[in-house]
């Protein structure tokens, strides 16, 4: 069967029970629209005027219509396009009207018509992003009215480079792809216990050691970074580059060095800012030690003053985030300075010493004419500067909070913004949060348990993307950034009554995923449900005019595999597997039918090891055969450390599957090591290297025991193991 897709030039949805703002595929979807009949035709007289005021959004459109056949012609006979100033528009608002003759966006600011732009690109074909056209487009605009405008000020985006280094091309296009859906705040995660990523010129060790990582480094490897150095940073001439590219497309970006934890890659560096303590403070959540600045060592507070006016010069925007979050407290308690210090500011808690420590910074970033923000942890211990913005990040019910304390608040909470989060069970990513699908992020409202008056301290919304699990498969922070982040788009700038989950999933599936192509982004796409009964296997995407593909011998379906088009009989589903296809490179991550046992051999085990489990894990956790418990070690592992799987009795199996990492996040696993077996118990053979904690091998014969050996120190504080997979 040949499978045609067509590609539709005409943007206007067919659902006439929908708003009219909803059934233009706009996103995010414009406050008011009005459609009319007729189009304006695109083509090489086409006139694009502005005022001086406007040459950027002038030129930058232009560049974009290229691909039409529009040139800079400033006369001719083929309707105009113009940028007409407006200044009752409302600030970030615009007003597009287009009819046969002209299209007519007005605005008061650059930000208004670089959004009106936006919208108006999005009511083209999607090659326009591209630049490279396929001949079939049609270019032309539907006649519309539309009245835009946001609901909130602050619609964001974090990243996170500390953990894993993203360059700067990477960045520029980031920063694309959050314009054309009218983000307007980049958060950018610069420092954190795993790399220091700005050149702070006062303290060049800041780059020089603490941004690299590996054997022989300030920082030891982790995150899947691997035994080898990794790291990089950000030149003050690559910062300021980045910063006028996001500038030009209406995007503060917003510095944050994380404060008073988080900082390993300080004092690894310059060791001095630390608490003098012989005293073991214990570990952070994230299992770091040493990495908590001293609050009562004043000349602390001179080297941040330093750090922070480099930034403040940095930095155009309002706002220098300190940080702020999960800091292990315990290592003022084993200080004698700082206890000292508690009892003559008549403190009692150690959340008081982390108040002072951020009133302190409050003045010292108020000093260089900018406003401090914080994670929702700076609430606790004393009151807060009322500019001090807040980002809620722990629940919704933080972002409350901190808005009944009078604190102008953004709502980020993981649940439903954090988009290192799984998106289903069987994809990567975190899952401390819950699983995070698009639907999950659609559904946030930062003013349901808000009223009156205090819903004018919300600023805003951001999506965050921590990036422990980024390292890879390549282009891995686009599949989890987006479609999400359109998610968080609409609820920035939309009206709530605006705003439908069914809407939203058409627009995003049926166009915007032609128009995320066309931009450059390696999306996600929803995987399909395979479901059997009756003898007969049956597969459902979330959306009708998917394509699935199938495979029928347990290999993953690939470009060339057949399409699925309505139920399979067969004796052996487990054999099957399905995949979403956007088209040849883009396409669902492949599933199994899910209401089928995969039943795996369950022998008799002995598990033995030389590594200690950690206090809440067991060794006996992999030989019980549940797939959803592990072995944790308390340390990390070393050269010569190993897991030895033992049979009670010969095992005859088709292939084994050996597996590191916490199950289907893939952490924590095996750095440097292989496996190996033996038929009697005593005598091994070796199969291969790990890789990436993970190995499958099919045994020649029955074997009695599967061997896992460390050859150097793994790339984390723990490591992981897991029960065998035996078929």
């Amino acid at each position: 069967m040949r499978l045609i897709k067509i590609i539709l030039p005409a943007l206007l949805m067919l659902n006439s029970g929908l708003p009219a703002a909803q059934t233009l595929s706009v996103i995010p979807v414009p406050a008011e629209v009005k459609i009319k009949k007729g189009v304006f035709k695109l083509g090489p007289e086409t006139v694009v005027r502005s005022d001086e005021r406007n040459q950027f959004n002038r030129t930058y459109l232009l560049s974009k219509l290229r691909v039409a056949g529009v040139t800079d012609k400033r006369t001719g006979n083929s309707g105009v396009i113009e940028l007409i100033t407006d200044n009752t528009i409302p600030q970030e608002g615009y007003s597009l009207i287009s009819d046969s003759l002209r299209v007519t966006i007005k605005a008061s600011s650059k930000a208004g018509f670089f959004y009106g732009i936006q919208t108006l690109l999005q009511m083209l074909p999607p090659t326009v992003y591209s630049g490279v056209a396929n001949g079939f487009e049609k270019w032309e605009v539907p006649a519309v009215e539309i009245n835009d405008y946001p609901r909130y000020g602050y619609r964001g985006m974090m990243l996170d480079v500390s953990r894993t280094f993203f360059d700067k091309a990477t960045i520029i296009n980031y920063m694309d792809w959050l314009s054309y859906h009218k983000i307007n705040k980049f958060h950018w995660h610069l420092t954190d216990d795993n790399g220091w990523r700005i050149e702070i010129k006062k303290y060049p060790l800041l780059t020089a050691r603490g941004a690299w990582r590996g054997p022989g480094e300030a920082l030891a490897p982790t995150f899947g970074s691997g035994n080898k150095r990794y790291g990089g940073f950000f030149s003050q001439k690559d910062v300021k580059e980045i910063v006028k590219y996001a500038a030009e497309r209406n995007i503060e970006i917003i510095p944050e060095i994380d404060l008073p934890g988080h900082s390993k890659a300080v004092t690894a560096t310059y060791p001095e800012v630390l608490c003098e303590s012989k005293k073991d403070a214990g570990e952070s959540v994230q299992g770091e030690v040493s990495n908590v600045w001293c609050v009562s060592n004043e000349k602390n507070y001179k080297m941040l003053e330093n750090i922070i006016k480099e930034l403040a010069s940095l930095f155009p925007g309002k706002y220098i985030h300190i940080g702020g979050d999960e800091v292990n407290m315990s290592s003022w308690e084993h200080c004698e300075s700082c206890s000292e210090f508690m009892k003559s500011h008549d403190m009692k808690r150690p959340s008081e010493l982390q108040n002072y420590f951020v009133r302190r910074l409050e003045k010292i970033v108020e000093k260089y004419g900018k406003t401090m923000a914080g994670w929702d942890e700076i609430l606790e211990g004393g009151d807060l500067h009322k500019s001090t913005a807040v980002y809620a990040w722990r629940s919704v019910n933080k972002g409350v909070e901190s808005i009944t304390k009078g604190q102008p608040t953004i709502f980020m909470p993981g649940p439903y913004c954090y988009l290192d989060m799984k998106q289903s069970p069987l994809e990567r990513g975190h899952n401390w949060a819950g699983i995070v699908t698009l639907e999950k992020t659609y559904s946030l409202d930062p003013e349901q348990n808000l009223t009156g008056d205090n819903k004018n301290l919300i600023l805003g919304v951001q999506g965050g993307l921590w990036t422990e699990l980024l390292a890879w498969p390549p282009r891995f922070i686009e599949y989890q950034t987006f479609p999400r982040m359109a998610a968080i788009a609409e609820i920035g700038w939309s009206k709530r009554a605006n705003m439908s989950w069914e809407s939203f999933h058409e627009r995003i599936t049926k166009y915007h995923f032609d128009r995320m192509n066309q931009m450059g982004i390696a999306f996600r796409v929803e995987p399909p449900v395979a479901t059997y009964e009756n003898g007969v296997v049956y597969a459902t995407a979330s959306y009708p005019w998917a394509v699935i593909r199938y495979s029928d011998n347990e290999s993953n379906p690939d470009s060339h595999s057949p399409v699925y088009c309505g139920p399979i009989s067969t004796a052996d589903p487990l054999k099957y597997r399905f995949a979403v296809f956007y088209n040849d490179f883009t396409r669902s991550i492949p599933v199994k039918v899910q209401n089928v046992d995969y039943v795996y051999q369950t022998p008799a085990t002995v598990v033995t090891s030389n590594i200690v489990a950690n206090e809440k894990s067991s060794v006996n956790n992999v030989s019980d055969y549940k797939y959803d418990t592990y072995f944790r070690s308390a340390t990390k592992a070393k050269a010569g450390d190993y897991v030895l799987y033992t049979f009670q009795e010969p095992v005859e199996s088709k292939r084994i599957t050996v597996e590191s990492g916490i199950p289907v996040i893939d952490f924590y696993w095996v750095t440097d090591g292989y496996v190996e077996y033996s038929v009697n118990g005593t005598d091994f053979i070796k199969v291969g290297e790990l890789n990436r904690g993970k190995i499958t091998f099919t045994p020649a014969e029955k074997i009695k025991a599967v061997k896992i050996v460390i050859t150097a120190p793994n790339d984390a504080n723990t490591i992981v193991f897991q029960d065998l997979k035996i078929e």
